[in-house]
């Protein structure tokens, strides 16, 4: 299958810095929630904002090193892993939110890079983790951030607009 990574990845940047065509990009989202409130479970959803972006990480941890060139090794992901990479964080303090988000931005830039760099000719090839194609991880890769932005903006985080009244 053809893919254009590049405007896939320039749409994925989009969504994650800024410049979003589908409302407030993810770290847009992101730099409007404290620790405390990014760290409630207190939520329509009953998990925490903090385990989403715990969630977002891996995945994006998973197809970065799928994508790495061969013989690169990717460090070994930093945080707990639950069921689908969503984890509570073990330190919930504003310095270790501003160490996840400040790791989540180098991890997206790295992930981008990867994905750019990355042989056309090896998209076909199988991502062991999640046995899909890397082309097809990457392409999901693209608009994951986009689902849970509005996830979070949507799921009563404390510090967002109380849900509206109709």
């Amino acid at each position: 299958m053809a893919y254009d990574f590049d405007s896939l990845a320039d749409l994925a940047d989009a969504e994650f810095f800024g410049e979003s065509y589908n409302g407030k990009s993810l770290m847009a989202t992101l730099a409007k929630i404290s620790a405390s409130d990014s760290a409630s479970n207190s939520t329509y959803e009953g998990y925490s904002a903090w385990s989403v972006v715990l969630h977002l990480a891996w995945c994006k941890w998973l197809v970065r090193g799928a994508f790495l060139d061969e013989g690169a090794k990717a460090e070994p992901y930093p945080y707990p892993v639950g069921k689908g990479g969503f984890a509570e964080p073990i330190d919930k303090g504003e310095e270790a939110w501003k160490a996840c988000i400040a790791y989540f931005e180098s991890l997206h830039r790295e992930t981008m890079k990867a994905i750019r760099l990355h042989a056309a000719d090896r998209y076909d090839e199988t991502m062991e983790a999640w046995g899909i194609p890397k082309g097809k991880a990457a392409v999901w890769l693209c608009s994951h951030d986009t689902y849970h932005t509005a996830q979070i903006r949507n799921m009563g985080v404390p510090g967002f607009k109380a849900k509206r009244a109709y």
